[in-house]
């Protein structure tokens, strides 16, 4: 038990329970799965606590000890009684994605550095669109231009 949690401080996922971690040639994959605890429906609003089906879902994370670094989290499908069906909530990986929060901070902290799109998409094993499409997401706040402008003007001969 001492064991998991100091794992779990070590990646920085919080709520999890490690199955497995097997380490490859260039990658380390994490098996895990969610503490199970009763979730609201969507749809109705509604505690549950019904599993209707597991599903396996592969998601990569920022590199660590100099490996690619993958999480297959096997996700809860809750069935409510009123007839949805939905997944569980969980604090790292946003809706529809297969990339953490992290690994998306971690490539605009990259971005900071000038570096290009491609090296930096060949560096965390994405294509170049998706790092651009992470780069699109930044929003930077406009500066307002003064109120007033003066120009100076230039007495004096401009032929020498």
């Amino acid at each position: 038990m001492l064991y998991k949690h100091f794992t779990e401080k070590l990646i920085g996922l919080q709520d999890i329970e490690i199955e497995k971690i097997e380490e490859f040639d260039n990658s380390i994959h994490l098996f895990c799965h969610l503490k199970r605890k009763p979730h609201k429906c969507p749809c109705c609003g509604e505690l549950t606590d019904k599993v209707h089906d597991y599903r396996e879902q592969v998601i990569k994370d920022i590199p660590a000890f100099g490996k690619f670094f993958y999480i297959h989290l096997k996700k809860r499908r809750y069935s409510c009684s009123c007839g949805k069906r939905f997944f569980e909530k969980n604090s790292f990986l946003p809706r529809y994605y297969r990339m953490t929060n992290r690994l998306c901070l971690y490539i605009i902290d990259k971005l900071r550095n000038e570096v290009s799109f491609s090296s930096l998409a060949s560096e965390v094993k994405l294509s170049v669109s998706t790092v651009i499409r992470i780069f699109d997401l930044v929003f930077y706040s406009l500066k307002e231009l003064p109120v007033a402008l003066s120009i100076d003007e230039f007495k004096g001969n401009i032929n020498g």
